[in-house]
């Protein structure tokens, strides 16, 4: 083997990614088995899905009350993680999501703008910008800014915002110059959130929500050295009425 060849074989083989230590749980089929959480007041309503719930920071076992009446399609629910805005399918558990980085104000504001970019063009009435909010520009009210790092290629950044009632989870660039990928969900008027991006299932899948108090959507994130997209799985809504004070 010459000496160049030698270089070479050692360059590959630092790139190539080490083999999993044990097979992953079998993904689940789209939709099948996930729920949703939704928030009035201090009262979490669960709306499918198994007992597990997983909130921005953290995940716990919750327990359903009994005697609640069904609302929005599920039930009350108690011992919920802070925030909690998914259930996971029955038997699944994995990582929890860990608090993200903090974002430059510099690139909050050309995310906000990445998001005039996908989002439905603004109305008459939305105003242009609101002078030196670098979260709300040309009428998009930019909730979550997480950087994603992946292996084998530059961070990624999962951003979500509204306008006009139109909500959208996006993946930008690490610069928030580009769109990678987004994908819309009508109807849903506040600002939407994002859960920072983890296993949160246990099948090797990285999985996120775009959530608001109205509207939850659950997406799988694919994310190569080549690749960064967004999957969409399930949404759920619940308007804020048909849900008691608690």
């Amino acid at each position: 083997m010459t000496r160049l060849s030698a270089i070479l074989l050692l360059t590959v083989g630092c790139n190539t990614p080490a083999p999993p230590a044990e097979p992953a749980p079998e993904a689940l089929p789209p939709s099948e088995g996930w729920g949703a959480v939704f928030w009035r007041g201090d009262v979490a309503w669960k709306v499918g899905g198994g007992d597990i719930v997983v909130g921005p920071r953290s995940v716990s076992t919750s327990t359903g009350r009994g005697d609640s009446p069904a609302k929005c399609g599920g039930v009350a629910i108690d011992d919920a993680a802070p925030h909690a805005v998914l259930a996971l399918p029955e038997g699944r558990s994995g990582d929890s999501p860990t608090k993200p980085a903090v974002i430059s104000a510099a690139v909050v504001e050309a995310a906000a703008w990445r998001l005039d970019e996908v989002l439905p063009a603004r109305d008459r009435y939305s105003p242009a910008s609101s002078g030196a909010d670098p979260a709300l520009q040309r009428g998009v009210s930019l909730g979550s800014v997480v950087k994603l790092r992946r292996f084998g290629g530059p961070p990624v950044l999962v951003v979500s915002g509204s306008r006009d009632c139109t909500g959208v989870l996006a993946l930008l660039d690490r610069e928030a110059k580009t769109v990678l990928d987004s994908t819309t969900v009508e109807g849903l008027c506040g600002t939407p959130r994002v859960l920072p991006p983890a296993d949160i299932d246990g099948d090797g899948q990285l999985e996120t929500a775009l959530f608001s108090d109205t509207h939850v959507l659950l997406a799988r994130l694919p994310l190569s050295s080549a690749k960064a997209a967004i999957t969409p799985v399930q949404s759920w809504s619940c308007p804020l009425q048909e849900a008691p004070d608690g």
